[in-house]
């Protein structure tokens, strides 16, 4: 029988703290950090099924992570894991703050390029007019269309582009403040 880490349902999902499971302590890190354990970065698997199980829950109440250690040697070494997922998370949580910054700041400069090009494209069109020659209204209704198709990347922006970020942002602010508990040491 398949063993089963995660979770069934939506209301399974909700139901209860994110689990995660780890063979050893060091799997909890990233194997290629040469640095000591205790600074190591999470291993990437396991600080993806975290945050991508925190955007799943969706409400805005406090996260718990419950870690459990299959080889069961964990003592003592809690403040590592507990000191790794909130640094990781906090440094995320600073990364979608800044790549939300940079996107509404390069929104706002596609917005002003966007509404200078279907101005001045809209005027040319209307410059040449509806003519009775074929060229010369292809070229009108070209220039129309080209200006807005200009306005496309900023509409993708400030329409589609930001709330999957902000929703990353908001699931690491909540990682980075949760209540971490090892089930089978003490509670922290």
């Amino acid at each position: 029988m398949e063993q089963r880490n995660w979770p069934r349902s939506h209301d399974e999902l909700q139901d209860g703290p994110i689990q995660v499971r780890v063979a050893t302590v060091e799997q909890f890190f990233n194997p290629m950090d040469p640095t000591p354990l205790d600074e190591r970065s999470l291993n990437p698997e396991v600080a993806d099924w975290i945050e991508e199980w925190a955007e799943d829950l969706g409400k805005d109440q406090p996260i718990t992570l419950e870690v459990y250690v299959g080889d069961g040697k964990i003592a003592g070494r809690e403040d590592i894991i507990l000191m790794g997922l909130h640094h990781h998370f906090e440094y995320r949580q600073w990364q979608s703050s800044r790549q939300l910054s940079k996107l509404w700041r390069e929104g706002r400069i596609s917005l002003v390029i966007g509404l200078v090009t279907i101005a001045l494209l809209n005027a040319a069109a209307h410059a040449i007019g509806s003519s009775k020659n074929p060229v010369l209204e292809v070229v009108s209704q070209g220039l129309a269309v080209v200006g807005w198709v200009s306005m496309w990347k900023p509409l993708e922006t400030f329409l589609y582009d930001w709330w999957p970020i902000r929703r990353e942002l908001r699931a690491c602010r909540r990682l980075a403040e949760a209540t971490v508990t090892f089930p089978f040491t003490a509670s922290r």
